[in-house]
């Protein structure tokens, strides 16, 4: 027998056998491994963008937020003219931006907001939230008195102011004219051109060389979101016109926010904190809202879907509360 022979067939059929089922099951798993490996990172990857993004998110809409209450706040019963003048105001209606002597007034989240009611819908205020209202009449561009017109009398009643750069709004809108001793507020009886008609009559003059512009009123708060997104939003009520009449409409903002808290600091009338206190206090506590120099904001933001992971390791939102100080620029020494 020829055994040099056989053995060759031998490895001959050995060299052609394929992967035993073991060594196939090893391959498997190793692989398998792998790519639940890649997967893991993967998903982990994905979180974390998730996370970054929702925080970034958070974070440009808290800088829109504070830049926008900031400024109108910065601007509280600013008038063209400057000073503390006497305030004539005949605007036929007693809608809540008519009186704005005060130049803000807050509200906490037990009081009444005349200028939006606490409600279900989209847009209506959330109960239990802090708001606040501002006025002011120096951030649209004004117009030079340069005459005026009116019947005859002591004082004069005026009618018609005569301006320089002409202003460009409709009959309805709420105007302010000053000089440099009187404020008064009226709505436009006319288109506004170069010259300015005013509905409701002035009995007291008013020098040339003195403003004209529009008054500017805003209520803020949190309300209702417009989008299954977002739950709640903040919100701005804004004094505008509708048919030839005074108008105000809600604007939403900046969505999920959910909360804001407001107090302040009551001054003593001559750009200092008063003596009694330098703390800052709820609305409830301010008896007199024009020597309130600063108001003290949190706004409670979320990111829009669940980025963050609890203790238990499910996921949910993540808050973030961002404070803001706003010093009322003509109240200041």
């Amino acid at each position: 027998m020829n055994y040099r022979r056989l053995s060759r067939t031998h490895e001959r059929r050995h060299a052609q056998a394929g992967v035993s089922l073991v060594e196939l099951m090893i391959a498997i798993t190793l692989g398998l491994v792998a790519v639940g490996a890649a997967m893991s990172i993967f998903l982990a990857n994905r979180k974390s963008l998730a996370l970054v993004q929702g925080l970034a998110r958070v974070q440009e809409n808290a800088r829109f937020a504070v830049d926008m209450i900031s400024r109108d706040l910065r601007e509280a019963g600013g008038v063209a003219c400057g000073g503390s003048l006497i305030q004539e105001n005949v605007v036929n209606s007693n809608e809540w931006w008519k009186n704005w002597s005060s130049g803000l007034k807050g509200y906490d989240g037990a009081t009444v907001l005349p200028a939006k009611a606490v409600g279900t819908s989209s847009g209506d205020r959330v109960a239990g939230t802090d708001a606040l209202v501002v006025w002011s009449a120096s951030t649209a561009s004004p117009s030079t008195i340069t005459g005026f017109s009116g019947g005859a009398g002591t004082p004069r009643t005026v009618t018609t102011f005569n301006v320089t750069p002409n202003q460009s709004l409709g009959e309805g809108y709420v105007f302010t004219a000053c000089d440099g001793s009187r404020v008064a507020t009226f709505t436009l009886n006319a288109n506004a051109s170069t010259s300015v008609a005013t509905k409701e009559v002035l009995t007291n003059d008013l020098a040339i060389g003195g403003f004209v512009n529009q008054l500017n009123a805003s209520a803020w708060y949190i309300g209702v979101g417009s989008r299954s997104s977002s739950a709640k939003s903040l919100y701005r009520v804004v004094l505008g016109m509708s048919s030839g009449s005074p108008a105000t409409s809600s604007q939403e903002i900046v969505e999920n926010i959910t909360a804001m808290t407001v107090s302040y600091l009551v001054g003593d009338g001559a750009g200092a904190p008063a003596a009694a206190s330098t703390s800052y206090v709820g609305a409830a506590s301010v008896l007199d809202w024009s020597k309130v120099i600063a108001a003290r904001l949190s706004l409670t933001l979320t990111t829009q879907e669940k980025v963050g992971v609890t203790s238990s390791g499910a996921s949910e939102v993540i808050n973030h509360t961002v404070p803001m100080t706003v010093a009322i620029r003509r109240r200041l020494l």
